[in-house]
């Protein structure tokens, strides 16, 4: 399966959302995982990716908050669950 890619300016789901959400968290707000953390871009809420326990996917489900990104690690990319894409 490939995954979608659109342009950044396509995406509606980006208002009120200013990119630049810190945390010190160093692991998942509800397990122990400490790599491919998630960072919500919304209210900076850390949770675990889909290949752990999926929890940055459970906060999108109970909140609506649409975009997130890699946190404390290398990569560098933006998600947004409402438009099933990454924002490039």
């Amino acid at each position: 399966m490939a995954w979608k890619h659109i342009k950044k300016t396509e995406c509606k789901h980006q208002q009120g959302v200013t990119g630049k959400v810190v945390s010190d968290k160093i692991k998942c707000a509800l397990c122990d995982v400490e790599q491919d953390l998630r960072i919500c871009l919304t209210c900076g809420h850390v949770g675990c990716c889909e290949s752990s326990n999926a929890h940055n996917t459970d906060h999108f489900k109970q909140t609506s908050h649409p975009l997130i990104k890699p946190y404390r690690c290398d990569y560098d990319w933006l998600w947004c669950y409402s438009c099933e894409a990454f924002l490039d």
